[in-house]
């Protein structure tokens, strides 16, 4: 009996203690089974953050090719004829300081007004840059072109005009 009372306690003790650390090494084991795995699942989310951020990266280059093929040209083209009306405008504005009628000219007058919301420029002398300043309007006499003129020209230009 004394075998048998041996083999009990032995069996009691070895159950008493084999439980714990059985539980304590599969603790361990399953922990780093979750860890591994919880690794792997954040490299798959690095992974798919990586792909949609160069999804964004790739709609930002399509939207960047869109707006310099479609937008760019255009505006370019609109800007080039800006630039020759402007060119144009300057070229005719200039040759009103040479017409033989710049003293009643209307447009010499609108150039010497000051834009709406904006005051007239001073040209340094203190005064408009014009002989009569935008103080009064100019008389208007018979029209460019009229047969009173006495030029003989019926546009009331000449060649130099």
């Amino acid at each position: 009996m004394s075998g048998e009372i041996i083999t009990i306690i032995i069996s009691a003790l070895s159950a008493a203690i084999a439980a714990p650390v059985g539980a304590w090494v599969g603790r361990k084991l399953e922990r780093d089974k979750y860890r591994i795995e919880l690794e792997r699942l954040r490299a798959e989310m690095k992974d798919k953050l990586a792909e949609v951020k160069s999804h964004e990266l790739e709609n930002v280059r399509k939207a960047a090719d869109i707006l310099m093929e479609s937008i760019v040209p255009p505006l370019k083209a609109e800007i080039t004829n800006l630039r020759n009306d402007v060119q144009r405008l300057n070229t005719a504005l200039e040759r009103i300081w040479g017409c033989r009628h710049i003293d009643h000219c209307p447009v010499k007058y609108e150039l010497l007004l000051a834009p709406q919301g904006r005051e007239r420029k001073q040209d340094g002398s203190g005064g408009a840059a014009g002989d009569d300043g935008p103080a009064r309007k100019p008389a208007r006499t018979a029209a460019r072109g009229d047969p009173d003129d006495g030029d003989g020209e019926p546009g009331g230009y000449s060649d130099g005009g």
